[in-house]
C-alpha cells in the first residue's frame, strides 16, 4: 500500500507539472495571437484576464492526454533511474502492481475530463466567446445562425427544407415543403418554390410547383408564378442557433442528435462528434499503457531524453492514426463508433501486451 501511494504521488506530481506547462504554453501562444484584438479595441485588462481564466477548462480537455503521457514517462524514468523499480521487484512486486496506480490515475483523469466537458467547459467557453466576440469585437452575437440547408418540422407536421435563409431581408430560397398524412406515413402534397418573401404577415411564394399525391402516386401538378399559402410558420421559426462545439455539453449534443434524427436529418457527423468528445479523454489511458513499458525498456538503453523521444514518437503515431480514423469516419468509410473507439481499443490491446511482456526478452512469450 505504501509503494502504491509512493508511485501515485510521483505520478501526480509530474502530472501537475506537465499540465501546468502545457496549459501555460498553449495560453501563451494564444495570447500572442489574440492580444492585438484586445489592444486595438481598447478592451479593459479585466476582459483579457477573464478571457484566459474561462479558456483554461477548454485547454485542459485537449491537453489531458499529452500531460498523462509525459507524466507517465517522467514518473517511470525517475523510479527507474534511482533503481526503485528494481528494489520493488526484488521485494516480489510485479511490474503490473507497481504501475497499477499510474493506470488508475490516468483513468481517473479521463473521467474528470469528461465531467469537465459536461459541466464546466461548456459554460466557461460560452463566457469566453461572449467576451471575445461581443465585448471585444462588438459583435451582435457570438453564435452562428444556420442559413443554408435548413430543415424545419412544424407543429402541423409540415416539413420544410430551405436551401438558403436570409434573416436580414426575411427571404427563403430554394424551398421544398412536404405535407404528410396524420401518421406521417405518406406524402400528400409537395410545394417547391424558387423564393419566398415575408410580406404582410404571410409568405409569398414565387416560381414554383404544387404536386398532389394519392395512394397510387402523383395525381396533379400545378405551376404558379406567385402564390400565398396558409402556413402558420413565421421567420423566427427558421432561425436555428448553431453553437460552437466547445459550448455544447454532452447531454446537449445527445438531445440535439435525437431531435434531428426524429426529423429525418442525417446525424452521422453529429454522432461522430459526440463519440469523439467521449473517447478523446481516454487517449490518456492508452498512452499511459503504452508509455509504461516503453519507458521501462528505453530506460535500460538510454537516459531520460531517449525515453521521452521514444514515447513522443509513439504519441505522434497514435495521434496521426486516430486523426486518420476520424477523417474516414467523416467521409463515411467508418461508423462513428468504430472511427473514435477503434484506435483506442487497438492501442489499448498493444499497451496491455507490452506491459505483460516487459520483462521478457522474447516478442511472443505466450506462444513459447
Amino acid at each position: 500500500m505504501i509503494l502504491k501511494r509512493y508511485t501515485l504521488k510521483t505520478f501526480l506530481s509530474f502530472y501537475l507539472m506537465s499540465t501546468g506547462g502545457f496549459v501555460g504554453i498553449f495560453l501563451l501562444g494564444d495570447f500572442f495571437d489574440r492580444v492585438d484584438d484586445f489592444l486595438t479595441r481598447d478592451a479593459p485588462l479585466t476582459s483579457l484576464f477573464l478571457y484566459y481564466i474561462y479558456k483554461v477548462p477548454f485547454v485542459l480537455f485537449y491537453m489531458a492526454p499529452q500531460s498523462v503521457l509525459l507524466a507517465t514517462v517522467l514518473a517511470i524514468s525517475s523510479l527507474a533511474k534511482t533503481n526503485e523499480i528494481i528494489a520493488m521487484k526484488a521485494c516480489g512486486v510485479s511490474i503490473t502492481r507497481i504501475t497499477l496506480p499510474i493506470i488508475g490515475a490516468s483513468l481517473a483523469v479521463a473521467l474528470l475530463v469528461i465531467v469537465n466537458s459536461e459541466f464546466i467547459s461548456p459554460t466557461a467557453s460560452q463566457r469566453m466567446n461572449h467576451i471575445f466576440y461581443v465585448e471585444v469585437r462588438k459583435g451582435t452575437s457570438f453564435k452562428d445562425i444556420e442559413t443554408s440547408n435548413v430543415w424545419y418540422k412544424s407543429k402541423t407536421g409540415a416539413i420544410w427544407n430551405v436551401g438558403n435563409y436570409n434573416p436580414d431581408n426575411l427571404t427563403l430560397e430554394t424551398i421544398s415543403i412536404y405535407l404528410t398524412t396524420s401518421n406521417n406515413q405518406r406524402i400528400t402534397r409537395r410545394i417547391d418554390a424558387e423564393k419566398a418573401v415575408w410580406v404582410d404577415q404571410h409568405w409569398e411564394f414565387m416560381n414554383g410547383t404544387v404536386r398532389n399525391f394519392g395512394l397510387d402516386g402523383l395525381e396533379k401538378t400545378d405551376f404558379f408564378e406567385q402564390q400565398s399559402f396558409a402556413f402558420p410558420e413565421v421567420p423566427s421559426d427558421f432561425i436555428t442557433i448553431r453553437r460552437r462545439p466547445e459550448e455544447m455539453s454532452l447531454r446537449y449534443m445527445y438531445d440535439e442528435i435525437i431531435e434531428q434524427q426524429s426529423e429525418g436529418k442525417d446525424v452521422t457527423e453529429k454522432w461522430l462528434d459526440l463519440n469523439y468528445r467521449l473517447s478523446y479523454p481516454f487517449i490518456g489511458v492508452v498512452l499511459a499503457l503504452i508509455g509504461i513499458p516503453l519507458s521501462l525498456r528505453s530506460s535500460r538503453q538510454g537516459g531520460l531524453l531517449f525515453s521521452v523521444a521514444v514515447n513522443l514518437a509513439i504519441g505522434i503515431s497514435f495521434s496521426f492514426f486516430y486523426a486518420m480514423c476520424i477523417s474516414m469516419g467523416r467521409g463515411g468509410t467508418f461508423s462513428p463508433v468504430f472511427a473514435t473507439w477503434g484506435p483506442i481499443a487497438l492501442f489499448t490491446s498493444i499497451g496491455f501486451y507490452l506491459l505483460l511482456t516487459v520483462d521478457s526478452e522474447k516478442p511472443l512469450p505466450f506462444f513459447e
